[in-house]
């Protein structure tokens, strides 16, 4: 483990004082825990007094949400067990914990729409209450300091729908934000497999909540190039053939089923009851008929750069074609450039909600397009808003 020996002067200074100022309200579980007070000043560049109130609000979730006793006490929801695709599935060479997540095939949807947001949230911090401890016994074994993990996400079939579903977004960015507060420091190395256009646009949501660190720490890639670097930092015996590896089930399966959670959809028998609240119903949304071979655009100004497009719409029956388009002008001339790829969904049974994080600003244009239907018009019901940027005051 780290001792104070191992550090330079100023961290050794600074690991000392922030103990002293935080000595009274520390659990005994974590008072001595040399390696804590060592990460919140590393995420404050050696500035005491940052360190010392972030450690102070870290202190206190724990103390909120009782994460001490979050491993013995807490048994997450069973539709969090079976459907959130998160496994841990071996160390790298160094001995850091490796986790898989299939965010891709994740039905995020399906999950939420059975489970309440901070109950998901919950489970996925046990998960890292799990590795913190696999990582003690894991420094004791080797006889050397581990703090890290290492999160292999892979965005396969990721798609519009699921990268611009309202209620996801939101629940990610609780997530992030719990996480960059009350674990700096703890990511070794984070590989996004199978990225897509689609994945740029929930990155684009993510990246503001994530500190310089982090973001240093994480390599980007689409189908080629990552089963090699992989490979250059965890054995090919102990990581699943799927990610190049050489590791199977007995029966010579390379997904490695019966060890690794694979995304899937959540049967509809988990989904929570609740009343249906259609947006037909609601008199602050709007109502907008696309003729049958046509299409129909709604501008919307943006006067500030990082505002947020936030939507919700569904059609009274069948699907409609939808996209999102920024209006550039150059040289007298009009262009629209796509955002969102223009696809049909299906929204006369549930409503389709979105956010989209708008880097310029400008007009940018929702499209509702009817043009492949030869016979029926679309009876299109929905609310839309463009929030301005938050104002950070720290």
């Amino acid at each position: 483990m780290h001792g104070l020996e191992d550090l330079s002067l100023k961290e050794r200074e600074a690991v000392i004082e922030l103990k002293r100022r935080v000595s009274g309200e520390i659990s005994d579980s974590l008072k001595n825990d040399v390696n804590l007070y060592l990460r919140f000043v590393r995420a404050r560049d050696l500035n005491l007094d940052l360190a010392e109130n972030m450690l102070r609000n870290h202190i206190a979730w724990r103390v909120a949400n009782q994460i001490d006793s979050i491993l013995t006490t807490y048994k997450a929801e069973e539709v969090v067990i079976k459907y959130l695709p998160m496994t841990r599935i071996c160390f790298d060479k160094e001995g850091a914990v490796v986790r898989y997540f299939d965010f891709g095939n994740m039905d995020c949807k399906g999950i939420l729409k059975s489970c309440k947001t901070n109950l998901v949230i919950k489970s996925v911090v046990q998960q890292f209450e799990e590795d913190v401890v696999l990582m003690k016994k894991q420094s004791e074994k080797l006889g050397k300091n581990i703090q890290q993990w290492i999160y292999i996400l892979d965005f396969d079939n990721y798609s519009f729908a699921k990268a611009t579903h309202k209620a996801t977004v939101e629940a990610l960015i609780q997530l992030f934000q719990t996480y960059e507060a009350n674990y700096p420091e703890r990511l070794k190395a984070a590989y996004i497999t199978n990225a897509s256009v689609y994945f740029s646009i929930i990155f684009s949501m993510i990246k503001p909540l994530l500190s310089g660190n982090t973001i240093k720490k994480i390599s980007i890639y689409g189908k080629e190039g990552w089963k090699e670097n992989l490979l250059e930092v965890i054995d090919a015996d102990v990581l699943p053939g799927f990610l190049g590896g050489n590791r199977t089930d007995p029966d010579g399966n390379a997904n490695c089923v019966q060890s690794v959670k694979h995304g899937q959809n959540v049967p509809k028998e988990y989904y929570m009851t609740k009343s249906i609240n259609r947006l037909k119903d609601q008199p602050t949304a709007k109502k907008l008929i696309v003729s049958r071979k046509s299409k129909t655009p709604i501008e919307l100004d943006v006067d500030e750069a990082g505002s947020t497009i936030e939507y919700e719409f569904e059609t009274d029956s069948k699907d409609i074609g939808f996209g999102l388009f920024y209006k550039e002008t150059a040289n007298n001339k009009c262009e629209c450039v796509e955002l969102i790829p223009k696809q049909r969904i299906d929204t006369h049974l549930s409503s389709e909600t979105g956010l989209f994080l708008c880097d310029k600003a400008g007009i940018y244009i929702l499209l509702f397009d009817n043009t492949y239907s030869w016979i029926h018009q679309k009876e299109i019901y929905y609310k839309v808003q463009v929030v301005p940027p938050v104002i950070n005051l720290n």
